[in-house]
């Protein structure tokens, strides 16, 4: 029979010590290789199923790798769709120049002449949108503008 291995533990004097004052001997948490059962057991024979072949899987569909996209910026997901929206209101726009509202030429008819109060009003709007004004607090942010 060979020699039992020496395990690592503290010093004797300090072994001794230890099982005085817990009451037993003390026995260590390491796992040694001569203190465990051996590995007899052969490896188990697990039955492959439907999801083992790369073929004819039908979980592929569910699988959760499938379902992961790019993020969604949401500003220009806005910014989109404002400009969706211009360009089906300039397209209604040419539509209902080109229905007959239109000179025989094919050029719309000119814009009415503004008066001076008119042209004072679209100046203050044009300055008002190119100054940025804060929320008033106590309100909630609105991304689609003032209504």
């Amino acid at each position: 029979m060979p020699p039992k291995p020496k395990h690592r533990d503290v010093a004797g004097f300090l072994s001794k010590v230890r099982n005085f004052f817990l009451g037993r001997t003390h026995r260590t948490a390491h796992r040694f290789a001569d203190t465990i059962a051996p590995r007899t057991q052969p490896p188990p024979a697990i039955p492959q199923g439907p999801s083992e072949g790369l073929s004819a899987n039908y979980y592929y569909t569910r699988d959760p790798r499938r379902l992961v996209k790019p993020f969604v910026d949401v500003v220009q997901e806005y910014k989109q769709m404002l400009m969706s929206k211009a360009k089906a209101e300039e397209a209604a726009k040419n539509a209902k120049a080109n229905s007959g509202d239109a000179s025989k030429d094919g050029t719309p008819p000119p814009p009415p002449p503004k008066s001076e109060d008119a042209e004072r009003k679209e100046c203050k709007e044009e300055e008002d949108a190119k100054v940025k004004k804060l929320p008033t607090p106590g309100k909630v942010h609105s991304w689609e503008g003032p209504h």
